[in-house]
Formats: C-alpha cells, sequence, structure tokens
C-alpha cells in the first residue's frame, strides 16, 4: 500500500470516527439519496427545462450534468480503477450495501456539483465599472422571460453547499476516500465551467439558445 492510500485511508476512518452518531445516520443516507443514479439531478434540470422562465437555466445545467457524467464514470472512474476504501482498509464503516464500481473519483459529488456549478456561473452577476450587478446576467428562461437571476443564485448558492454535503455524506457512509471526493467537486466545477464556457461561445456567435434551431435565428447585440 503506498503511503498516501495509507494517509486517504486514515482520514476515512477519522473523518467516520469523528462524525458519527446515530441521528447523523439517517440524515446523511437521506442527503446522499439525491444523487443516487442521478434520478433527482435529471429531475430538476428537467423541471427547470419544462417551465419557459428557467428553460436556458435548464439546459446548460443539463449539459453539464451530462459532461460531468460522460467524464467521471465513463472515463476516469475505469481508467484510475481505485478500489473502494473498505476493501482496503477493514476498520471503514461501510454503511450502504457494496458497490462493483471504482472509487475514484465519487460519482455523486462530481454529478450533483456539476448541476450546482453550473447554476452558480449561470447566475453569477457581471463584473462592470460600477460593481457587480444583475442586470447584465443573460436572460435564464425563453425569449427574454427568465426568473430573477438575484433569486437564482441564492438557490444556486444553497445547491453548492447541498453538493458539498453529498461530498460529505459519501465520506460519513464509508463509501468513498475522501480525495475521491474531493476530486469529484473539482470535477463537477470544472466541467459545468467547460460546458457553461462553451453555451456562451454558441450563443455569441449563433445567438440566443431558443433560435439555434429556427431557420433565422435572432443574433444577440
Amino acid at each position: 500500500m503506498d503511503s498516501f492510500t495509507q494517509l486517504d485511508g486514515n482520514l476515512l476512518i477519522g473523518i467516520q470516527h469523528a462524525l458519527n452518531a446515530d441521528w447523523l445516520t439517517p440524515v446523511m443516507k437521506a442527503i446522499t439519496m439525491l444523487a443516487e443514479d442521478g434520478i433527482f439531478l435529471i429531475l430538476i434540470c428537467l423541471v427547470m427545462i419544462v417551465f419557459r422562465r428557467t428553460r436556458r437555466l435548464g439546459v446548460i445545467c443539463a449539459v453539464s450534468l451530462m459532461l460531468t457524467f460522460i467524464v467521471c464514470n465513463l472515463c476516469l472512474k475505469p481508467a484510475v480503477d481505485r478500489v473502494r476504501p473498505w476493501v482496503t482498509f477493514q476498520m471503514v464503516n461501510i454503511m450502504l450495501p457494496p458497490l462493483e464500481d471504482a472509487s475514484f473519483p465519487s460519482g455523486h459529488s462530481a454529478n450533483s456539483m456539476g448541476v450546482a456549478w453550473a447554476l452558480f456561473l449561470a447566475t453569477m452577476p457581471v463584473r462592470t465599472d460600477n460593481g457587480r450587478n444583475y442586470d447584465d446576467v443573460r436572460c435564464l428562461g425563453w425569449k427574454g422571460e427568465g426568473l430573477s437571476p438575484c433569486l437564482m443564485h441564492r438557490v444556486s448558492i444553497a445547491a453548492v453547499v447541498l453538493a458539498v454535503l453529498i461530498g460529505i455524506s459519501r465520506l460519513y457512509l464509508g463509501m468513498h476516500y475522501p480525495s475521491d471526493v474531493v476530486c469529484g467537486l473539482l470535477t463537477g466545477m470544472l466541467m459545468a465551467a467547460i460546458a457553461y464556457k462553451i453555451i456562451l461561445m454558441a450563443e455569441d456567435r449563433r445567438g440566443p439558445m431558443e433560435g439555434w434551431f429556427s431557420r433565422n435565428p435572432e443574433r444577440t447585440k
């Protein structure tokens, strides 16, 4: 066993011992279920897409989730192929049925942060000469109808906090090493930034998103 894995495993065991409490276990199980199989995350994206005033935001989050899933679950996990912590460390307390896929990085952490960080970036106030404001934030909905960026940015902050809690729940339940979770969260943030940048570049070239598939899309000013 290499020294990094030893350190990672000991840190996980220490976290489990420090946080362990009977009342906290069902809470952590409920939190981790929010990212189980990506069902809740997909539903969140679909709900935003269905409603006109959050449709563009929903598309951004959906693209980010798809890109994060591909990179994390289909590329990084098989490439690294790290075994789960309970296989190597008998002192790790596993509180959920064991999984057969690789441990690195944490898919729950990556995918939840992929959606949350895309939401955060898309609603972030724009820097101007007079400071940061929400007036220049691109419409979050369709054809000029969108929810308040200020309101949705507050929601995005809560979503980012929830994504971090999902990562913590994976540690508490013994499903991942700390480095799995940290790298999962960072992967989600990076993929969200890439997805959002690509969408912004496409909008700058082709005009508003709702016009991409029309014959004469309205171009941005």
